[in-house]
């Protein structure tokens, strides 16, 4: 994973800002996470709206997974009900990675 700058979100802002613009910050948001692991961010925004936003299911619950993964905990079971919170928990996961004590 080669990221040479990964940008710290607050996450009221982040609701806020998903709340606000109607979810358009998600796809802003997803480029952003998609590089951070690896994937490419054209293609997972294409498919998003390709399939009408159900493959935003699929790439929540993996970056879900990922980020937990990231700092060395085990996704449970429980986790996909909170599928439409799941960009905060990400970027939440994020946070305490790269930036613990903040």
């Amino acid at each position: 994973m080669k990221v040479k700058y990964i940008p710290e979100n607050n996450l009221v802002i982040l609701f806020l800002l998903l709340f606000l613009t109607g979810g358009l910050y998600y796809f802003w948001w997803l480029a952003r996470v998609s590089d951070i692991f690896g994937d490419n961010p054209v293609t997972n925004i294409l498919l998003v709206i390709c399939t009408l936003g159900v493959w935003s299911l699929y790439i929540n619950l993996k970056y879900m997974q990922k980020s937990e993964e990231l700092n060395r905990r085990e996704i449970k079971w429980f986790m996909v009900f909170f599928l439409p919170i799941s960009p905060l928990i990400v970027q939440h996961n994020i946070n305490e990675r790269y930036f613990p004590g903040r």
